[in-house]
């Protein structure tokens, strides 16, 4: 019995509506209507032979063959555009030096740093991580090709920069801690996005708070949230599992958004630097959607 293959523009449809939640949101990320998505996600339940998807009031749920069909996906489509990077790889030399922020660089992209350099032998890459401050003057001294970093929608960095998404702010505590005030904080060291839009946060819901901890670095930042010195304010991209997020605090307003962002090297890119930016572009876009529900 021949099995029939899978189409993999379908499956990365389907890894975009579980991470989005919904048909709609993957129609916007793929540019298709939401009716075009639906008749894909069909077609693949066709290919398999059984149903993928379930009811579960307005949430988009899978059952189990479409569980382990997702799985599946998300090794067929790295293993998929691992292959075709290798193929081509071959031909593609040079250096690139990248800036991260640690919310990446600890997380989300060690991964697919490793999958870029097994694809492309013949480049050398260097990766600096640090705070935006040192990463946003990398890139206007020319010591860095591209720099990965939160900024606010009115922030202009005059360097080329493309916006990758927006993801929500979101409180960081101890699992099954109860917050009251004077809210305790754990802050960086200004200048800093987070700690500006929690320290107003809590000014303008009147709540009375205190800074417990300021750390130059995520990971003590993450410790010391962890020790229950007080609560901090980041993004919901690699959070560690032993803590939770929240939205909200006692009475303090809903929290904004904050960008993620890529900056460039004004003078242009190599094609070695191109390719890596749109591996991080495809990569991230799909962590914004994620985090974004």
């Amino acid at each position: 019995m021949v099995l029939p293959a899978l189409d993999l523009d379908l499956l990365r449809t389907l890894q975009l509506a579980m991470q989005s939640g919904s048909f709609k949101q993957a129609a916007e990320l793929v540019g298709r209507t939401q009716s075009a998505v639906s008749l894909q996600m069909k077609r693949l339940e066709l290919q398999v032979g059984v149903p993928l998807f379930r009811r579960d009031g307005r949430s988009l749920a899978l059952t189990e063959a479409g569980r382990v069909l997702l799985d599946y996906s998300q090794r067929l489509l790295a293993l998929n555009d691992e292959a075709i990077q290798a193929a081509s790889g071959w031909n593609v030399r040079g250096r690139v030096r990248v800036g991260l922020l640690p919310d990446f660089a600890e997380t989300v992209l060690p991964a697919t740093l490793a999958g870029f350099a097994r694809a492309h032998p013949a480049v050398e890459i260097d990766v600096q991580v640090d705070r935006s401050a040192r990463l946003i003057d990398g890139i206007r001294k020319r010591s860095l090709e591209l720099a990965l970093l939160f900024s606010l929608p009115r922030d202009s960095f005059k360097v080329p920069m493309t916006r990758i998404g927006q993801v929500p702010m979101v409180w960081v505590l101890p699992k099954n801690q109860v917050i009251k005030a004077p809210v305790k904080l754990v802050l960086f060291e200004p200048p800093c996005a987070f700690r500006d839009a929690a320290i107003a946060s809590l000014n303008r819901s009147r709540t009375t708070w205190k800074q417990t901890f300021s750390s130059p670095s995520l990971a003590g930042t993450w410790a010391a949230v962890s020790a229950g010195l007080g609560i901090s304010l980041r993004t919901p991209i690699g959070v560690p599992s032993s803590l939770t997020t929240a939205t909200s605090l006692i009475d303090a307003r809903r929290l904004p958004s904050i960008c993620v962002s890529l900056l460039e090297d004004k003078n242009g890119a190599s094609p070695v630097v191109s390719r890596l930016k749109d591996v991080f572009v495809q990569h991230l876009q799909e962590q914004v959607a994620m985090n974004s529900r």
